[in-house]
């Protein structure tokens, strides 16, 4: 709708021109709004911003926010009793992360005193780059209401799910890697993150109740952190994934490299406990599709219980993730371990 009133605006806006014959600046007019018109349709698209929200979320991050200088604020339900949004700061200087905000989801029904005794199972996910950070789940990954609609729906159980930072609050594209140097964001997202929000919440505390996930780059760190620390999580929920890092990051060490591309060690990394793996892609985005699959087979022949899923129409976007995450949410909870205690209705 918006790209249509967009492209009607700059129709208009050339006719006036033309038939007023105003000064040539006046053609910087309909030249803004095709650009706004493209603009619009690419997004349109891509589906990362979808609303005003989402457009004073960008502005936020662009002016360099996202840190610990924020506020720390609990977003309303969006229904009563429904999915309710808090922020915690989690920073952890030792490891060189500044500033860790991260925003817990928890479901339906956990503020019921009724509930008081029920512990969840938790799901990580790994924001994309660029412009990355822990709100994009909740804005064009769409987390929020996904949740929701699972819940009413009774197709998964409750679950409680954790968007992270994994830029230790630089904006910064750091792989999730333990950087030499710079920050220790694989030591801060297997231990410092689920251990704090084991303390702070009402968590199934062990590894078979504990996924991680994400897209795209955030997909990477999702692979990556859960093969090399496989006693943390035991699901991985990896849209539009890569098998390599980049590689100047860890520039002068070989070693290291070969030990974060997935790619590399895969082949020859035993498995030495349980590991569900879900690998979803957009079928446009033909190398995303030889990717999953590629790892798929992989991982099935080390022993891991793989699925994969392919969209459709859908390239390398967040639209892809938001559609491809309740496919996604419904695979981690068929593949936790513990037993669930019954629902109160």
């Amino acid at each position: 709708m918006l790209v249509g009133m967009l492209a009607v605006l700059t129709i208009g806006a050339i006719v006036v021109v033309k038939r007023r014959k105003l000064r040539r600046i006046a053609y910087s007019v309909p030249v803004l709004l095709a650009l706004l018109t493209c603009a619009a349709g690419v997004n349109s698209y891509v589906g990362y911003v979808r609303s005003f929200d989402d457009l004073g979320r960008l502005l936020m991050l662009a002016s360099g926010g996202n840190s610990d200088t924020e506020p720390t604020a609990v977003q309303p339900n969006l229904v009563p009793g429904g999915v309710r949004v808090t922020d915690v700061s989690l920073p952890d200087p030792r490891l060189g992360i500044p500033t860790g905000r991260t925003r817990v989801l928890l479901p339906p029904g956990y503020d019921d005193p009724a509930r008081a005794n029920e512990r969840y199972p938790v799901v990580y996910l790994v924001h994309g780059y660029p412009s990355g950070g822990p709100d994009d789940w909740l804005g064009p990954g769409g987390a929020v209401q996904t949740l929701q609609s699972l819940s009413d729906a009774r197709a998964v159980g409750p679950m409680i799910v954790v968007a992270v930072d994994a830029t230790a609050g630089t904006g910064t594209d750091w792989e999730c890697l333990n950087v030499p140097g710079g920050p220790q964001l694989e030591s801060y997202l297997t231990t410092t993150v689920p251990q704090a929000i084991d303390a702070r919440f009402r968590t199934l505390p062990d590894r078979g109740d504990r996924a991680i996930g994400g897209m795209s780059g955030g997909a990477f760190c999702a692979l990556n952190l859960a093969l090399r620390n496989q006693n943390t999580y035991s699901v991985i929920l990896a849209s539009e994934p890569y098998d390599d890092p980049e590689t100047t990051l860890l520039d002068g060490h070989p070693d290291l490299l070969r030990a974060n591309t997935p790619r590399e060690y895969l082949p020859t990394l035993p498995l030495t406990r349980p590991l569900s793996v879900m690998l979803h892609a957009g079928v446009v985005a033909h190398s995303d599709v030889d990717l999953a699959y590629r790892l798929g087979d992989q991982l099935a022949a080390n022993g891991a219980n793989v699925a994969v899923r392919t969209e459709p129409g859908e390239w390398h976007t967040w639209r892809n993730a938001r559609i491809g995450l309740p496919y996604l949410l419904t695979f981690a909870a068929e593949n936790f371990t513990a037993d669930q205690p019954p629902e109160h209705h």
